[in-house]
């Protein structure tokens, strides 16, 4: 939304800002702009707008005797345009639409014709209605009314009546039109033409509407500041965070963790529509999680230089004193990464708390390079986007409670078999947590990570259904070692009752199934083979060789690779083979 401050005063200019915004929640209205008339002039000048694209705005000024005035001064009230070439002198509000529609209301002050609200093009479509539509705007108008009274804004008297007693002067410092040109700069083929006859004072019942750019005051963070220059939102001060921190992890040994994609996927949906919707130079995100430090998410139109992308981590570590900055990584996401990237410091930033319960303290922070305020209507806007991520990221916990669940009962199988194949668990076990590294690595979505997570550790539970007697010999006979590998289908038949909501039962099937086909229990080869197969033969392979299980001697990791590269395109998918190997690296060079 933007506004001339200059017309009305700082304080002033915010309250009608916050009514005109009431237009799209109320009447559903996609765009609006309020004129005022500027006392001792006959034309009216823009003090709010909202919702016009990037690029357009409305006219500045309805210069006295324009058409639009004429017609307004006809109706006294509000009126309906659905067919724009109806009024073809509404064109000049026509940008950014192919069918404008239009709600036109005069604004009445002290029985004087002051002010005039155009709302354009409803939310969902439609046209629209007079006895649907005025009696919310009526509202509004009113409601803008009040503050004009209470701010001693006044148009002229009128001339058969005496001037009223009491609120005192019209403000000084009403600007020029030039004033306003200079603060809007609208190109000039978007102005209004001139008008031929003037239009005399109009009376009647009536309301209006609003502006925007708060005082400097409400910036929650500015850097000329400094540091301590956090300060309170003036309306919502129990709602902001300018020195809210998190408490303390209940995990305080954490290791580095990833956000899923489709996490990913759905907070840049949310931070590219913030961005369209106001003017942002960056939007962070931070996930909070018991078991993982994740990165922080940023979206930027245009990329960061390091010393902006340093900026936002220092911001974070304000509000995340348990982490430490050198702990904290970034994922960024641009949408024109062709570009110089951004410098310079950013001036100010809005952060707000998504979700705080026991599960997480999920932050968004909103940066702007300019040294300009967040506005009520911006604020709200984002907190409006913001909610709608918070729910999606309360969803996200609970499925993976739903997953930790599914993980105990599993675990809980485990422990039941121990005495019949004492070495089935820790085996299970050390192949769940590295096929969950594997999957991740190769950035499946959660759900998929999940599966493996699960079939990893029940893969080789088919073992249980077979004689512990045969399974203790250290030779087998082809008869014996049939039956062996008859384990991935014995399993599949025992666990299909528990009605897992992952494909967990078919990856445990094809465990044993090799990229070339030569593997069993069907054959299959290549993708024909689940993802989730894929990893678990692999880190199965990986865990047998370097444990020393199946009568072997234990081999080096490094040793074990290199065979694992040397069967990639035969017994495994080359590209989990990649993927593992570059897991390993990383693995080592934490130890």
């Amino acid at each position: 939304m933007m506004v001339s401050p200059h017309f009305l005063g700082e304080a002033l200019a915010n309250r009608c800002s916050q009514v005109l915004y009431r237009c799209m929640e109320e009447v559903g209205s996609t765009k609006g702009a309020l004129y005022l008339r500027v006392p001792g002039q006959g034309g009216f000048e823009v003090v709010s707008f909202y919702g016009w694209p990037r690029g357009t705005r409305p006219p500045v000024a309805i210069p006295e005797g324009h058409p639009l005035l004429l017609k307004t001064q006809r109706a006294r009230r509000t009126y309906v345009v659905n067919d724009a070439s109806e009024l073809p002198e509404l064109s000049a509000f026509g940008q950014g639409g192919e069918w404008p529609r239009y709600l036109i209301t005069p604004v009445y002050l002290q029985g004087d014709w002051v002010g005039l609200l155009i709302q354009r093009d409803r939310i969902k479509g439609g046209t629209f209605e007079t006895d649907r539509d005025e009696p919310p705007t009526l509202a509004i108008c009113g409601d803008l009314v009040a503050a004009l009274k209470e701010f001693r804004f006044h148009g002229g008297p009128h001339p058969s009546r005496e001037q009223p007693v009491g609120p005192g002067p019209v403000p000084e410092g009403l600007p020029t039109a030039a004033d306003l040109l200079g603060e809007l700069a609208p190109a000039p083929e978007r102005l209004l033409p001139p008008a031929r006859a003037a239009v005399p004072p109009m009376h009647a019942p009536g309301p209006v509407t609003p502006s925007t750019r708060p005082s400097d005051n409400e910036r929650l963070y500015g850097f000329p500041a400094g540091k301590d220059g956090y300060t309170s939102l003036p309306w919502e001060p129990d709602r902001t965070l300018s020195g809210w921190v998190a408490p303390a992890p209940v995990n305080a040994e954490r290791g580095k963790g990833m956000v899923p994609p489709e996490q990913r996927a759905f907070f840049w949906e949310i931070a590219g529509l913030i961005s369209q919707i106001l003017p942002a130079t960056a939007v962070a995100l931070w996930i909070e999680d018991p078991e993982e430090l994740r990165p922080i998410l940023v979206f930027s139109t245009l990329p960061l230089s390091p010393d902006l992308q340093q900026q936002i981590l220092a911001h974070a570590t304000f509000h995340l004193p348990a982490v430490r900055e050198s702990d904290l990584r970034l994922i960024s996401r641009t949408e024109m990464p062709e570009v110089p990237p951004l410098t310079g410091a950013f001036a100010t930033y809005l952060p707000l708390l998504l979700n705080e319960t026991l599960h997480g303290h999920d932050l968004v922070m909103v940066f702007r390079l300019e040294d300009h305020s967040f506005s009520l209507s911006e604020v709200e806007a984002i907190q409006q986007l913001s909610r709608v991520l918070a729910l999606y990221l309360q969803e996200a916990r609970l499925h993976v409670r739903y997953h930790h669940a599914f993980l105990s009962v599993s675990h809980r199988i485990l422990q039941s078999g121990e005495g019949r194949v004492p070495s089935l668990r820790p085996h299970s076990l050390a192949t769940a947590r590295l096929a969950r590294d594997l999957a991740q690595m190769l950035d499946l979505p959660t759900e998929d990570v999940e599966a493996v997570s699960i079939a990893a550790m029940l893969h080789d539970v088919g073992l249980l259904l077979l004689d512990p007697q045969m399974l203790a010999k250290p030779t087998l006979s082809d008869e014996e070692m049939k039956k062996v590998r008859d384990h991935p289908e014995l399993a599949a038949v025992f666990l299909k009752d528990l009605r897992f909501p992952f494909d967990v039962v078919r990856m445990i099937r094809h465990h044993h199934e090799r990229w070339d086909g030569l593997g069993y229990p069907e054959g299959l080869r290549e993708t024909a083979i689940p993802m989730g197969s894929r990893i678990i033969g692999l880190i199965e392979a990986y865990e047998v060789m370097t444990s020393g299980k199946s009568y072997r001697r234990p081999q080096g990791f490094r040793q074990v690779l290199a065979e694992l590269r040397n069967e990639a395109g035969s017994q495994f998918d080359p590209a989990v083979v990649e993927a593992f190997s570059e897991l390993m690296a990383r693995k080592s060079e934490r130890v």
